[in-house]
Formats: structure tokens, C-alpha cells, sequence
């Protein structure tokens, strides 16, 4: 036998018994973690099970309900300014039925709040404000229905071939 090919032969089979004694060693590893894991978990259980049968302090008990509704009143006002309007300083142009910013970004007509799609796999040129619960279509100056997609296009369009505000106040007409 060629002695590159002997020794070739014996590394692959010392890799494969290496091999399957790392793998049993972590087995072995893993099953005595799993002891001291399950031993560790039934004494927190019992440490659990001691504090909690335990007496409080009425002052503990009040202040971990004070703690609660100090966390729940200020996770409603964090979400209650999500709410609040935005700050529109810039300046909108209504197109196709609803108004345009700068971003091409759909807002409101009465409250200009930003639209959001109001049906789902339905109608995609109909549009609805959250803040005062009214629905928009886009539609083009013939009547017919526009993506937001198409809308967007049409006024990038517009604003290329034309300048800003007449061609936009044009649109609208």
C-alpha cells in the first residue's frame, strides 16, 4: 500500500472517531447540564413558592400598584402623541381629489392628516383619514379611478413637463 494513501486512510478514520467522541462528549455534557438545569429550576420553584406565600408590606403592595399604573398611564400618553396631528408647514396642493406634499405623500382635505388605503384587495384609488374616519378616491380630471401609483406618476409627470404650480392648479381644475 502507498504510504499517501495509508496515511490519508488513518486521518479519516481518526477524524471520524474524533468526531463521534466530540459529539458523545457533548451529549454527555448536555445531559448533565440538564440535571443541574432541572435541579436549579426546582429550587427557584421552591424559592418562588416561599415569596410568594410570604406576607407584604402594605406600603410594598401600594407601591407596586402606584408602579403599574405609573407605567400604564405613561405608555398611553407615549401612545397618545403618536396621535396628536402633524406639524404641516409645507405647502400642500390638492390634486385628484386629495392633497399632495412635497414627498408625494396623500393628506386629508379637512384635517390634512395622512391617508392611509382604506380597502384592502378591493379598490386600491380609494383612500381614508384615521383622524376624521372620511374617505377619499383618486380620481383623475375625466372621473376615472387612479392608483396611488399612477397619481404619483401623473404628477411627477406634471411637474416635469410643466411648471409647479399652474400645472398642478391646472390638474385640479
Amino acid at each position: 500500500m502507498r504510504p499517501r494513501l495509508a496515511i490519508s486512510k488513518s486521518l479519516r478514520w481518526f477524524a471520524d472517531h474524533l468526531l463521534s467522541a466530540i459529539l458523545s462528549l457533548i451529549v454527555a455534557a448536555l445531559i448533565a447540564a440538564w440535571g443541574g438545569i432541572f435541579s436549579f429550576s426546582l429550587s427557584a420553584l421552591d424559592y418562588i413558592t416561599v415569596i410568594l406565600n410570604a406576607r407584604t408590606p402594605l406600603w410594598v403592595t401600594i407601591s407596586l400598584i402606584l408602579l403599574c399604573v405609573l407605567y400604564t398611564n405613561l405608555r398611553i400618553r407615549q401612545y397618545r402623541k403618536s396621535w396628536n396631528p402633524p406639524n404641516v408647514q409645507e405647502e400642500l396642493h390638492e390634486v385628484f381629489g386629495v392633497y399632495w406634499n412635497s414627498q408625494y405623500k396623500l393628506r386629508c382635505l379637512r384635517c390634512k392628516w395622512p391617508l392611509k388605503c382604506a380597502s384592502k384587495g378591493h379598490d386600491p384609488s380609494i383612500f381614508w383619514c384615521s383622524n376624521c374616519n372620511t374617505k377619499f378616491a383618486l380620481r383623475d380630471p375625466s372621473g376615472n379611478p387612479l392608483t396611488e401609483a399612477d397619481a404619483i406618476s401623473r404628477l411627477k409627470e406634471m411637474l416635469t413637463n410643466g411648471s409647479t404650480g399652474s400645472a398642478i392648479k391646472q390638474a385640479a381644475q
